[in-house]
């Protein structure tokens, strides 16, 4: 755990950090660490198993599963090993399939 040096009216007493080494800084940070511990994403093995693994989420997992994908594209983004920024940037473009097949809106019907 992390004593922070900024204090804002959402920002917790102390940083957490989860096993993954996600930081969770305020209570909408730990929020999101309880929704990225409750995801269990698989590791897709093409663009057809991520759409279809996607198009069963809700709007909440959705907007998790956004959240993680820009977390890893920013990742492939910032590696300097060639071979793991290929595998981070690709696993990102599958979540990112998967997003896209996820509903985005509850239907009432």
């Amino acid at each position: 755990m992390i004593t922070p040096i900024l204090r804002s009216k959402d920002t917790i007493a102390t940083w957490l950090i989860d096993t993954a080494g996600n930081v969770g800084i305020s209570i909408s940070d730990l929020a999101l660490l309880r929704r990225i511990q409750s995801l269990i994403i698989p590791t897709f093995l093409s663009t057809e198993e991520a759409m279809v693994w996607g198009s069963h989420l809700n709007p909440e997992q959705r907007a998790t599963l956004l959240d993680i994908h820009r977390s890893m594209s920013n990742a492939a983004r910032a590696e300097a090993d060639p071979q793991r920024m290929v595998n981070l940037a690709t696993q990102s473009q599958l979540m990112r399939e998967a997003v896209e097949a996820a509903p985005s809106e509850v239907t009432v019907g």
